[in-house]
């Protein structure tokens, strides 16, 4: 046998577009002649490398010198594949003088049913994309999302108490929350500064009204709660902004921020959370860090998870990627 394929195996599924081919060949006198190990499949080639390596358990199998280099590894990319569909991979070595060996070794590889270059950033894994990308490209901002979290809305209709109730949602992107809550009898207004996100709030019938980002133009306490669903984290002046909400919503704020505390276990997984690569995120919130700038505006706050991380910690305790807060000043005392 002058050569043989151990990764990949037959199974489990491989990605197409990332995987590891690693294996050993032995061409007795024309070893020292090889320049590179090719690995096809079909008539594509889907990688190269001109490193041959030391493999001591080869050379003690073969009997060979233990300076023997017989190793090669390297990261494959097929971009023509079928999702789903197997294929027959197989190496070759090229020569010197241009020529290439028969086909030494050969597996039939299964292959995972998801094509990743459709997904978010896919670019980034189609091989004709050559150009540098810009922190533009990368830290990228997404459009409001029109079905929110149905977990976060069962969390919101527990917090406000059953309707009727006047509720002012600042930042509202389109309504994803806003349309139930009518449905169910809250008396739901948005405050929403894009003026895209205002002209289809207006389109879907949606009370809304547009502001500045600085003011909101109610009166004092004009409503029973406020909601600021993601939205803190884009305040470049977040007490400021608070004492604005504080005045039109005296008594009950709840707000939902990305949950910062996830670097410090996902850290561990060389991840970072999806979410906190927004590229208008200027504040970065832990329950701690939420709960003090709160209560400089609100006498009471509690602060909880939500929103559960498919990525555990190593010893496989859960992860949160959000975190959710109320924050409440008692109602005013009536006077005997």
């Amino acid at each position: 046998m002058p050569a043989h394929l151990d990764e990949p195996a037959s199974s489990p599924p491989i990605d197409p577009l990332c995987f590891f081919v690693r294996g050993w060949l032995s061409l007795d006198s024309r070893q020292s002649d090889v320049v590179a190990i090719e690995a096809w499949a079909g008539g594509t080639q889907v990688g190269e490398t001109a490193f041959i390596y030391v493999r001591p358990d080869v050379s003690a199998s073969l009997g060979l010198p233990p300076t023997a280099r017989t190793g090669f590894e390297l990261f494959a990319h097929h971009p023509t594949v079928v999702p789903a569909q197997p294929f027959a991979l197989h190496i070759r070595a090229r020569f010197h003088d241009g020529t290439c060996s028969p086909l030494l070794a050969q597996t039939t590889v299964a292959t995972i049913a998801r094509d990743y270059r459709q997904h978010h950033f896919g670019i980034l894994l189609d091989q004709a994309t050559t150009a540098i990308q810009r922190e533009e490209n990368i830290f990228a901002t997404g459009p409001s999302q029109a079905q929110g979290s149905g977990e976060l809305a069962a969390l919101l209709r527990r917090y406000l108490g059953p309707p009727p109730r006047r509720i002012i949602d600042v930042g509202c992107g389109i309504g994803s929350y806003g349309r139930d809550l009518l449905a169910e009898g809250y008396d739901w207004l948005g405050a929403e500064i894009d003026a895209k996100d205002c002209e289809e709030l207006t389109r879907l019938g949606l009370p809304h009204r547009q502001v500045d980002g600085r003011t909101l133009p109610f009166p004092d306490d004009a409503f029973d709660s406020a909601l600021c669903i993601e939205v803190l984290e884009h305040i470049s002046d977040p007490e400021g902004f608070l004492r604005e909400v504080r005045r039109v919503s005296p008594r009950q704020l709840i707000v939902s921020v990305p949950n910062c505390e996830l670097l410090g276990y996902l850290w561990a997984h060389l991840a970072a959370p999806w979410h906190m690569l927004e590229s208008t995120h200027v504040n970065y919130f832990t329950r701690w860090s939420l709960a003090a700038l709160l209560r400089r505006s609100y006498a009471q706050v509690e602060v909880r998870l939500y929103g559960g991380c498919p990525l555990r910690t190593t010893e496989g305790t859960p992860l949160h990627y959000h975190l959710l807060a109320v924050a409440s000043n008692p109602a005013p005392e009536i006077p005997s």
